[in-house]
């Protein structure tokens, strides 16, 4: 997974960076490792040459200057494209550079009508170009659907479409079709700023997108720390966990991602898929050659597994190690073993 993070000027995308990357970021791109729990409980029993966490990307798209030519917005969302999610990033506290308050929900409209206007432009060309080469009745039917739709304010993560419609809508890359995660940069616990602003003041205007919340400084100042630092300080700060681990999940949540698990003496893994996806997607996602040579999948929740002492001749003979064919669909924390021939 890829994503862009987002935002007005100075809201606090670079610094968000930063504490994503705990110490492994390269300027404005940065590794997100999601910290998951069962994975290193798993590995402390299975003792692995390797352990490894589901992870995904993030990009900073730096907003245009004030003094920016004419096109530096549209180059701006055009560097948007390719981000499977968008993670939104909202200035909650008050700015002594900037001179003015934090005014969060008035700057997520600001950017949502942006986005609203460019996709509106990219349907309007594309109707242009239809003069010269026409679109199949499906596609304009699909982009008419799409306009209406964004004319009346509405964006395009909050339709539905079939399968036909849901292809050619992808290849335009509409920028409101993007699943987004709202992250707010809010102000230190102890700041004398007065009233603090609080999350739930997006309840509306974030329309279905999950929202998180922290003072940015001290999640950068918690990600320096070592792992087994981290959880305690950012208690001690009033966060609810380390920045990595607050955006993995959240993440996670926006775009309906589990992971499920495998283990053994070579290496602790977690895989991220779609929820409801089966488990020959979920061997796909390992390799295609065992997807392809799929024949079963001995399947274990993690908390039975913990339940009867971490060990797995105890679930066979509990009966909780279970075997299952290509379509039983895939619940977070599985422990897998597929069985497959090519």
């Amino acid at each position: 997974m890829e994503a862009r993070i987002i935002g007005l000027k100075g809201c606090g995308k670079t610094t968000l960076v930063s504490a994503l990357a705990e110490g492994r970021g390269e300027g404005h791109i940065a590794t997100v490792h999601v910290g998951d729990p069962r994975v290193r409980v798993l590995s402390e029993i299975f003792q692995p040459k390797k352990t490894t966490f589901a992870e995904f990307k993030v990009q900073e798209v730096a907003w245009p200057e004030a003094s920016a030519r004419k096109g530096e917005m549209e180059r701006y969302l055009d560097a948007l494209a390719g981000g499977q999610l968008y993670l939104h990033v909202l200035r909650a506290f008050a700015s002594a550079q900037l001179g003015e308050p934090a005014h969060p929900e008035a700057d997520l409209d600001e950017l949502d009508r942006e986005f609203l206007l460019s996709d509106l432009i990219r349907i309007e060309r594309a109707f242009e170009r239809a003069k010269k080469a026409p679109l199949p009745d499906a596609g304009k039917k699909a982009l008419a659907r799409c306009q209406e739709a964004l004319e009346a304010e509405t964006p395009l993560r909050e339709l539905d479409f079939d399968d036909a419609q849901l292809s050619f809508v992808r290849g335009y890359q509409f920028l409101t079709f993007t699943p987004q995660l709202l992250v707010a940069n809010t102000e230190s616990e102890g700041s004398d700023q007065g009233d603090r602003w609080e999350v739930a003041a997006l309840a509306k205007p974030a329309r279905g997108r999950h929202a998180v919340a922290f003072p940015f400084p001290d999640a950068l100042e918690v990600a320096r720390l070592s792992v087994e630092e981290q959880e305690e300080f950012a208690a001690a700060l009033g966060l609810p966990g380390p920045a990595a681990e607050v955006v993995a999940q959240a993440a996670f949540a926006q775009l309906g991602l589990i992971s499920f698990l495998t283990t053994g003496s070579d290496e602790v893994r977690a895989w991220p898929v779609r929820a409801g996806e089966t488990a020959r997607d979920a061997a796909g996602a390992i390799h295609s050659d065992i997807q392809r040579g799929f024949i079963r999948a001995e399947v274990v929740s993690y908390d039975d597994f913990m339940s009867h002492g971490g060990n797995m001749k105890a679930c066979r003979d509990a009966g909780v190690l279970r075997i299952e064919g290509k379509d039983y669909l895939v619940a977070d924390g599985d422990i897998i073993n597929f069985r497959f021939n090519v």
